[in-house]
Protein backbone atom coordinates (compact mmCIF):
# COMPACT_ATOMS: atom_id res chain seq x y z
CA UNK A 1 0.00 0.00 0.00
CA UNK A 2 2.90 2.17 0.93
CA UNK A 3 4.16 2.10 -2.72
CA UNK A 4 1.00 2.65 -4.62
CA UNK A 5 0.68 5.88 -2.23
CA UNK A 6 4.16 7.34 -3.00
CA UNK A 7 4.13 6.36 -6.61
CA UNK A 8 1.84 9.13 -7.98
CA UNK A 9 4.95 11.63 -6.71
CA UNK A 10 8.14 11.32 -8.02
CA UNK A 11 9.82 13.20 -5.79
CA UNK A 12 8.67 10.41 -2.87
CA UNK A 13 9.97 6.98 -2.16
CA UNK A 14 8.19 5.20 0.55
CA UNK A 15 10.85 3.08 3.18
CA UNK A 16 9.98 -0.28 3.71
CA UNK A 17 12.94 -1.48 5.64
CA UNK A 18 12.66 -3.10 9.17
CA UNK A 19 13.75 -0.76 11.33
CA UNK A 20 13.80 -3.50 14.17
CA UNK A 21 16.66 -5.14 13.25
CA UNK A 22 20.38 -5.00 13.45
CA UNK A 23 20.44 -1.62 15.33
CA UNK A 24 17.36 -0.13 13.31
CA UNK A 25 15.66 1.00 15.67
CA UNK A 26 18.65 3.44 16.70
CA UNK A 27 19.26 4.83 13.45
CA UNK A 28 15.84 5.50 13.09
CA UNK A 29 16.12 7.40 16.48
CA UNK A 30 19.18 9.26 14.59
CA UNK A 31 17.20 9.98 11.56
CA UNK A 32 13.79 11.16 13.11
CA UNK A 33 15.69 13.50 15.53
CA UNK A 34 17.80 14.76 12.30
CA UNK A 35 14.49 15.51 10.28
CA UNK A 36 12.67 16.40 13.12
CA UNK A 37 9.49 14.15 12.83
CA UNK A 38 7.00 14.48 14.29
CA UNK A 39 7.14 11.63 17.63
CA UNK A 40 3.58 10.71 18.45
CA UNK A 41 3.69 8.61 22.11
CA UNK A 42 0.54 6.19 21.75
CA UNK A 43 -0.59 3.85 19.10
CA UNK A 44 -3.08 6.80 17.43
CA UNK A 45 -5.84 4.97 18.30
CA UNK A 46 -8.72 6.76 20.62
CA UNK A 47 -8.12 4.32 23.04
CA UNK A 48 -4.65 4.44 23.25
CA UNK A 49 -4.84 7.89 23.99
CA UNK A 50 -7.20 7.79 26.80
CA UNK A 51 -5.06 5.01 28.39
CA UNK A 52 -1.62 6.98 27.98
CA UNK A 53 -3.36 9.78 29.38
CA UNK A 54 -4.66 8.44 32.16
CA UNK A 55 -1.26 6.60 33.15
CA UNK A 56 0.72 9.95 32.65
CA UNK A 57 -1.84 11.40 35.08
CA UNK A 58 -1.30 8.99 37.76
CA UNK A 59 2.21 9.47 37.39
CA UNK A 60 2.36 13.31 37.77
CA UNK A 61 2.78 13.97 34.06
CA UNK A 62 0.53 15.94 31.78
CA UNK A 63 -1.13 14.42 29.21
CA UNK A 64 0.30 14.31 25.71
CA UNK A 65 -0.72 16.96 23.62
CA UNK A 66 -1.32 15.97 19.93
CA UNK A 67 1.02 17.78 17.31
CA UNK A 68 3.50 19.67 20.04
CA UNK A 69 6.24 17.10 20.09
CA UNK A 70 9.16 16.24 17.77
CA UNK A 71 12.01 14.02 17.68
CA UNK A 72 15.56 16.61 18.02
CA UNK A 73 13.54 19.63 20.12
CA UNK A 74 13.60 20.15 23.92
CA UNK A 75 10.72 18.40 25.50
CA UNK A 76 7.70 20.90 26.23
CA UNK A 77 6.02 20.13 29.62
Amino acid sequence: CGHRAAAPYDDLEYWDFNWRKGGGSNRMIEISKREHFYQQEYCGCAYSLRDTNNFRRSQGREPIKIGFKYYGDEPVE
